[in-house]
């Protein structure tokens, strides 16, 4: 779909001037220059570039020719770096036939573009804050050259819609593959397609430690609002998009049920997914508590939302603190996300309701079934404290409100794994992170061992072996497995030797029977010391890290509302301190995020044992995201613009555990 050349312009005899260039390193040594921090996170302005289906090019007028360094094009870890340069052509006439749009192209590459939070971070924010420094428009254009895709993924690609950045501009790839939306076009067939200028590179620039750079803590804010601005600014443009997007849904289907009636059983089964799987879906599967004035029914009744609601920027526009029969005003809005594969919240209802029964806002969440980037912003736009699992769909909190309160999330993770990624991405924007563990051991009191019980997924089990285990062999006997032990630390097994020990233990009933219990003992709740010493401890350990981040888990749920109750006094607090700080008069730089910094002064800002490091890299040292207001002032760019001072006494944060998560023992 969407082959046919989507730009309104047309070929015609124009002078294409020779290209030039300027990078961003320019004013260094040539042993600075070859540095990997630099040669990471180069940028070069190119005035004349041009793009056909083969790729881009410059033309060139010398002999020999020269050409734009090589310019990384991705933001993310060092393995993932895609070093690209345009090709030369001699030019040999001032003119050729060829497109002309007078305006930027930036050339990029993404990172795992069918994985929504790096597609995001690692991606189209980088994008967007290049946009942001070197002069970008709604009428830009973007190249986006090559993707980097993960180890289990061929070359699916996200379809995120971008038409609320780009509002006249497309996005060029070469491949049919890569065209997943209709801001995504194929280069002109007939004759190039040039441009004034092109701006190459993202600047190695993300919230992640593996990246050079930082994105200022304001690009987070802007593009949020930019996306809150195009979709909803007005009753009329959000109720526009539902029907546009519902439009197209159903055109899609008929193409579908035609195709269907000819089809075989699986042609009607993709037919059937590719319905639930909308971009509206999410919105439909969305459910309100307490977010309506209670008419004297059951105050736990989940509200449907109709997809036509208007949503604002701030949210008591369209969700005022009315009364509720039990509370009072309202509360916070609390977002619960559930999963529906891995890492799935097995009490996910009981946290829900009982956190309505506290007279909180609420809502449950799944992005499983399909969710556009506006339909996932919408969602977002006025939640408070954002619930979820630790993974993918918790980088959906760049849409949460800036302040008033600071936004909070909120992981429920497995006891035996915990990671740090989106602790790096919370601190740039100025969000607060804590973590809450279940069970099923080291229990905070004794009646979490009733409310977090050890929960036996032996499908995962199996699935993780079959995946990211393949080179465990269960059932061997001792002998066989010390043969396997000694030639995996020498690095001497082989896929068939893997296969033949596999054999073995299906063909052997006594091996079979092994294997079924080494499996319980491996993903039950307690360490599995004797096959770490059995079969090669690294090993064993890699799928236990797998096996433990994608189990179903339960939240402990009066402990996660105590916490919740908690963040709704915090927020009180706030807005006695926004008030005091209105009457001295309109905010500064540093007033925008002071109550952020205020709650790490505190250490009430970041609770899980990786955060002093991330701190330090995103708030407090010179790569810091904070006080540096780029959409502001452009020309100081990477400068600060607020007063050192703010930032003293921020670089030692201890690991914060809120009273309601304190185990009894402590307390």
């Amino acid at each position: 779909m969407y082959k046919d050349w989507r730009g309104a312009t047309f070929a015609r005899e124009i002078e294409i001037p020779d290209a030039t260039w300027t990078c961003n390193d320019q004013d260094l040594t040539s042993i600075e220059k070859e540095s990997k921090s630099n040669k990471r996170s180069r940028q070069c302005i190119v005035q004349n570039l041009c793009v056909d289906r083969q790729g881009a090019f410059i033309r060139s007028g010398q002999q020999p020719a020269v050409t734009v360094p090589e310019v990384n094009l991705i933001a993310s870890l060092e393995g993932a770096d895609s070093y690209w340069q345009p090709r030369v052509e001699l030019s040999t006439n001032k003119t050729m036939r060829a497109h002309y749009v007078d305006e930027t192209l930036f050339v990029h590459g993404l990172f795992w573009s069918d994985h929504f939070s790096h597609w995001l971070y690692n991606g189209m924010l980088p994008l967007y804050s290049t946009m942001k420094r070197y002069g970008g428009t709604k009428a830009s254009w973007t190249f986006k050259v090559n993707s980097h895709y993960n180890e289990y993924n061929t070359k699916r690609q996200g379809k995120w819609e971008m038409r609320h950045v780009f509002q006249t501009g497309f996005e060029l790839v070469l491949l049919e593959d890569e065209l997943a939306t209709e801001f995504q076009t194929l280069p002109p067939s007939d004759a190039p397609i040039c441009f004034r200028q092109a701006v190459i590179g993202l600047g190695s620039q993300c919230a992640l430690g593996y990246c050079e750079k930082n994105i200022p803590s304001d690009i987070y804010h802007s593009f949020r609002d930019v996306i809150a601005d195009y979709y909803w600014k007005t009753p009329d443009t959000w109720q526009r998009h539902i029907r546009t997007s519902q439009d197209l849904i159903d055109a899609e289907e008929q193409i579908r049920l035609k195709s269907e009636e000819g089809g075989s059983a699986d042609t009607a089964a993709e037919a059937k997914t590719g319905t639930q799987n909308s971009t509206l879906s999410c919105l439909d599967k969305a459910r309100y508590y307490n977010f309506e004035p209670s008419s004297g029914a059951d105050p736990l009744e989940p509200l449907k939302e109709s997809r036509t609601r208007v949503g604002y920027k701030f949210p008591d526009n369209v969700d005022a603190e009315v009364g509720h029969p039990l509370y009072g005003r309202r509360r916070l809005v609390v977002a619960m996300i559930q999963r529906e594969g891995t890492r799935r919240v097995i009490n996910d209802q009981e946290l829900v309701e009982s956190l309505a029964a506290a007279g909180f806002r609420v809502k449950w969440i799944t992005f499983d079934n399909g969710c556009g980037l506006p339909e996932t912003a919408y969602l977002l736009r006025d939640v408070h404290v954002l619930i979820s699992p630790h993974g993918n769909a918790i980088g959906t909190s760049v849409f949460m409100p800036t302040t008033n309160p600071v936004p909070t999330m909120i992981s429920l993770d497995a006891s035996r794994y915990s990671e740090a990624w989106f602790i790096n991405t919370a601190t740039a924007i100025g969000q607060r992170f804590i973590h809450t563990i279940c069970g099923p051991h080291e229990y905070v009191d004794a009646g979490a061992k009733t409310r977090c019980p050890y929960y036996k997924d032996e499908a995962l089990g199996y699935k993780a072996i079959s995946i990211w285990g393949r080179r465990i062999v269960l059932g061997l006997s001792d002998e066989l497995a010390q043969t396997y032990r000694e030639r995996v630390a020498r690095g001497e097994t082989s896929d068939e030797e893997l296969q033949d020990l596999r054999d073995y233990v299906e063909s052997t009933p006594e091996a079979q029977q092994l294997a079924k219990e080494e499996m319980d003992y491996l993903i039950g709740p307690d360490v599995p010391a004797a096959l770490f010493k059995k079969y090669d401890t690294e090993i064993v350990k890699y799928f236990l890290e797998v096996f433990w981040r994608d189990i179903a888990r339960y939240a402990d749920v009066p402990r996660v509302v105590a916490l919740v109750q908690e963040l709704q006094k915090d927020q009180q607090r706030e807005q006695a301190a926004a008030i005091t700080a209105a009457a001295y008069g309109p905010p500064t730089p540093e007033l925008e995020f002071q109550q952020y910094l205020n709650y790490l002064r505190e250490s009430r800002a970041c609770g899980v044992k990786y955060c002093k490091q991330i701190i330090k890299r995103n708030v407090v040292t010179e790569s810091r995201a904070f006080g540096i207001h780029s959409i502001d002032d452009p020309h100081r760019w990477g400068q600060s613009m607020v007063d050192e001072n703010v930032f003293q006494g921020l670089g030692d944060v201890p690991n914060w555990i809120p009273e309601s998560l304190v185990p009894v023992a402590r307390k």
